[in-house]
C-alpha cells in the first residue's frame, strides 16, 4: 500500500505546485478554452460566426489534455447555433465545462449575429455575446501535509457575468475574423480572505484566417491561421494544414507556437454528420507530465433546416 500513497502524494504536490504558480498555467496565461479542432467549433472563438453555416447546426466537442493523470484537464463544449435567414440574423448558445485538478469552471453562453451581404459570394458577420462564468476551487480536498489557512476554505465565484463581441467575413472558400470573446476581466478571488487576489479572468483576443485551395474535388487543401493575445501572457499562434479528398475525408498536421504539434483527421460521414479527431503532441515545459491531448468533434446540420439551393459543401 506504501508506493500507492507515495503515487498519490506526488500528484497532489504536483496539482499544488501549479495552483501556486498560477492556477494551473491556464490561470496565467490561456484561461478561455483552447481547442486544436477550433475551425469546426468557431463560435466558441468569434461570436459572428454564429448563423452562418445556414442550418440549424449542433456540435459537441471534448477535451482531454496530459492523458493518463489524475485531475488532468478536461473540457466539454456543447453547442448549437441556427440562421434567422428573414432577418438576416443568427442565434446560438453553448455550454462549457472546463475542469483541471480542484479546478472546475463552467461556462453559459448566448450568441447573436447579424449578416450584411457584400457581394455575391462574401457575407460580413458582426456578433455579441452574453455569458455567465461559475467557477470553484475545491482547495480543501488538497492534502498539504501541514494545516495551512489558505487552504482550509474552497474559492467559488458564482455566475459572474461576461460579454464579448467579434466581426467575420466569409465566402464559399475564404475567411477572416477577429474577435474578442471577453471584454469584461473578472475576478476570481471569490469568498477567499485570507489572501490577496489570486487571479482574474483576462481580455482574450483573436485573428483567424483559413482558404481553401484546389479546384478538384477529389484533392484539396485547407490552410488556417490563428493567433491569441491575452494581457500577461506570450503571444500565441497556430498554423493548421489540411488535406481534403472527395470533400469527405480530412488529415494533417498543426503547430502552436511553444506549446505542441498536432496531428488532425477526420470524415464526413454524411452530408449532415461529421466527426473529427485530434492529439497534440507537447513540446512545452510541462512535457515530462503530458502524455499528449486527445480532442474529438462531432458536429451535426439537421438537413430540414438547410437551404435547398445549397449544393456545395461548406468547407468552414
Amino acid at each position: 500500500m506504501r508506493p500507492v500513497k507515495i503515487v498519490i502524494h506526488k500528484q497532489v504536490h504536483l496539482w499544488l505546485f501549479l495552483f501556486l504558480a498560477g492556477i494551473s498555467s491556464v490561470a496565467s496565461a490561456q484561461q478561455e478554452p483552447q481547442y486544436t479542432q477550433y475551425m469546426f467549433n468557431t463560435m466558441g472563438v468569434n461570436p459572428a460566426y454564429t448563423g452562418t453555416r445556414d442550418a440549424l447546426s449542433a456540435t459537441l466537442l471534448s477535451r482531454h489534455q496530459w492523458a493518463g493523470m489524475d485531475g488532468a484537464p478536461r473540457t466539454y463544449d456543447f453547442s448549437v447555433h441556427t440562421p434567422l435567414n428573414k432577418y438576416n440574423m443568427g442565434v446560438g448558445f453553448s455550454v462549457i465545462s472546463d475542469n483541471y485538478g480542484p479546478v472546475k469552471n463552467l461556462f453559459f453562453n448566448i450568441n447573436y449575429a447579424y449578416r450584411i451581404k457584400l457581394s455575391q459570394s462574401t457575407i460580413l458577420s458582426m456578433g455579441i455575446k452574453g455569458s455567465l462564468f461559475n467557477y470553484h476551487v475545491n482547495l480543501s480536498s488538497l492534502n498539504t501535509d501541514v494545516a495551512d489557512p489558505a487552504f482550509e476554505q474552497d474559492l467559488e465565484q458564482k455566475f459572474k457575468p461576461g460579454f464579448g463581441a467579434g466581426i467575420y467575413l466569409y465566402s464559399d472558400k475564404f475567411y477572416a475574423g477577429i474577435s474578442a470573446p471577453r471584454l469584461l476581466e473578472t475576478d476570481l478571488n471569490g469568498n477567499q480572505t485570507t489572501t490577496g487576489t489570486i487571479t482574474e479572468l483576462k481580455r482574450h483576443y483573436y485573428f483567424m484566417t483559413g482558404v481553401v485551395l484546389g479546384n478538384k474535388d477529389s484533392f484539396r487543401f485547407k490552410p488556417s491561421l490563428i493567433t491569441r493575445v491575452v494581457e500577461g501572457a506570450p503571444f500565441s499562434a497556430e498554423i493548421t494544414g489540411q488535406f481534403l479528398f472527395n470533400q469527405m475525408v480530412w488529415a494533417g498536421a498543426s503547430f502552436r507556437t511553444n506549446q505542441a504539434i498536432a496531428m488532425l483527421a477526420g470524415v464526413r460521414i454524411s452530408p449532415q454528420l461529421m466527426v473529427g479527431y485530434s492529439f497534440d503532441f507537447p513540446v512545452s515545459q510541462l512535457k515530462p507530465f503530458d502524455n499528449g491531448a486527445h480532442e474529438v468533434v462531432i458536429s451535426y446540420d439537421f438537413k430540414e433546416f438547410t437551404k435547398e439551393k445549397l449544393v456545395s459543401p461548406r468547407y468552414f
